[in-house]
């Protein structure tokens, strides 16, 4: 069975490295792929530069990897060393390349310096740099607590010398908003496509509602915005205020002008006509 897996693993990778647009339309017609991971197959490009912000297990890092190959990079951020772990461990067993993704085991904000992440009962998947009362989180629930490092995204690009971001991934449990105001030069700069969770059951945690984002973006240029359907399509997102529901809703944040011919192949057949 192991080494079945193994194989589709690298039958997935090879597609999503040589032949995304065929991989894409099989996604699509089996019914059953994650919708995120459709979605990413439309979006990312041979050559992309992708920052990864809350990486997790890295999963979608070793797809992006092969999405973007050789010429391209993903810049990954997970700032738990067990989930780092896991993150590599993922690449070797599902990335091509490998060497084309940087791991910064680091929480993204809008301050440099240090934090506290906190765990809900070893779930590193809702790790939070703060504690919540959904999901893992729960009154009895232990929490761990660990300090890391934690970095703007506007650093990091200085840093890295980084001259263009195509896209950026985010995902990180309600710190959408504080990634996105570290990033506020990059925004204006850069205007990369925006893949971001948004779930008010988070952001509550940090005092802003889900619509703050939107609001934040449209001031850095953006002015087409999506919400991410089960089966990874993508539909216009008419009234922002229906983020605000405590619900988990996936959205994408474009610019038309830039982004229409990138974003054709993820909208839904009724956005299409």
């Amino acid at each position: 069975m192991k080494l079945l897996h193994m194989m589709r693993l690298w039958v997935e990778a090879l597609c999503a490295a040589h032949w995304p647009s065929v991989y894409h339309a099989i996604l699509r017609l089996w019914g059953r792929s994650n919708g995120m991971k459709v979605l990413q197959v439309a979006l990312v490009r041979s050559g992309d530069v992708v920052l990864d912000v809350g990486a997790n297990r890295g999963i979608f890092t070793a797809l992006l990897s092969n999405l973007v190959g050789a010429n391209g990079r993903v810049h990954a951020f997970e700032p738990s060393p067990t989930t780092c772990q896991l993150l590599h461990q993922s690449l070797a067993e599902r990335a091509r390349l490998p060497g084309n993704v940087v791991i910064n085991q680091s929480a993204v904000g809008d301050e440099h310096g240090v934090t506290t992440l906190y765990t809900p009962h070893e779930d590193h998947g809702q790790a939070s740099l703060r504690t919540h009362d959904a999901g893992s989180w729960s009154a009895d629930v232990a929490v761990g607590a660990l300090q890391c490092p934690i970095t703007t995204l506007d650093s990091y690009v200085d840093s890295q010398r980084l001259t263009r971001v195509d896209i950026v991934k985010m995902d990180v449990e309600g710190a959408e908003l504080l990634a996105l105001r570290g990033f506020a030069a990059g925004l204006r700069r850069f205007h990369p496509v925006v893949i971001c969770e948004l779930c008010g059951a988070w952001t509550h945690a940090f005092d802003y509602a889900p619509t703050a984002v939107i609001a934040l973006l449209r001031e850095a240029g953006y002015d087409t915005f999506y919400l991410v359907t089960d089966g990874g399509d993508l539909r216009h997102l008419t009234d922002p205020v229906e983020l605000n529901d405590g619900a988990s809703h996936d959205i994408v944040a474009a610019v038309n002008a830039a982004h229409s011919d990138r974003l054709r192949r993820a909208l839904s057949a009724s956005e299409r006509s």
